[in-house]
């Protein structure tokens, strides 16, 4: 990896006024939170952080995937990907670079959240709430991997973006459609469409149990624990960082 290379996309977030956003998003969502929370009769401190909660994650990947996918292509259009090669840096460093910076800001992204959270409610705040701190920060790492996938991929900023919330959509429905099959729904039974759905799901992240809102109720469960979250978040990443590093290598620009 380059620092060179990940000071200047951390400099362009802060250029494109990404860190503002977030503090506007974080203030605007908590005070949001504590608005709806004080119509609740009882637990009202607990309904302010699940409602941040939620709202504040899909937020937070929309904001991250925006941002990768239109820095990305516009790095593109305006040949700086060209300069940026032209110096003595190779193609797999810069990928890596990209992929460090994006990944970085995700996890202080989701540390934001976190630190939201705790601001409302600091005494509800347990091993669940950290657990789910941790899976959104893991979550928003593979979503900006994937943006940064789909932003090289495509020469579109918008179909990239499309492909990387539909891409978003499907690794959080992906336990329903599964329990589906599982459920022998005659949609999917004995059919081809069951085959694929199976085939895909090897291949997606099974975002569905990252950040969990229970956590931020009932607390940490045995189902999923910080093992499964960081090996997941480890594989997936590499294993889209390797695709991504396919279709630079053989580029040619």
């Amino acid at each position: 990896m380059s620092w060179p290379l990940i000071t200047y996309v951390l400099t362009a977030a802060l250029r494109d006024r990404l860190l503002l956003s977030l503090i506007i998003l974080l203030v605007l969502g908590a005070s949001l939170s504590v608005f709806m929370g004080s119509s609740a009769v009882v637990e009202q401190d607990r309904f302010a952080v699940v409602f941040a909660g939620g709202g504040l994650r899909l937020a937070s990947v929309l904001g991250l995937v925006l941002f990768v996918v239109f820095f990305v292509r516009r790095s593109f259009e305006s040949k700086d990907v060209e300069f940026l090669l032209s110096r003595p840096v190779s193609r797999v460093q810069f990928l890596l670079s990209f992929s460090a910076a994006f990944s970085l800001l995700g996890i202080l992204m989701g540390a934001a959240v976190g630190a939201t959270l705790y601001a409302l409610g600091p005494h509800l705040f347990g091993e669940g709430h950290i657990l789910w701190v941790v899976s959104l920060m893991v979550e928003n790492v593979i979503m900006v991997n994937a943006a940064l996938f789909f932003s090289m991929f495509l020469s579109s900023a918008a179909t990239a973006s499309m492909v990387a919330f539909t891409f978003y959509v499907l690794a959080r429905m992906m336990g329903q459609i599964l329990g589906i099959i599982d459920a022998g729904g005659r949609l999917f039974e004995f059919g081809p469409m069951s085959v694929a759905i199976q085939m895909i799901s090897a291949v997606t992240p099974r975002l569905d149990l990252m950040a969990q809102t229970s956590w931020l109720v009932y607390g940490a469960g045995d189902e999923v624990g910080f093992s499964y979250i960081i090996i997941q978040g480890l594989v997936f990443s590499i294993l889209i960082i390797l695709a991504s590093l396919l279709d630079l290598v053989f580029r040619k620009f």
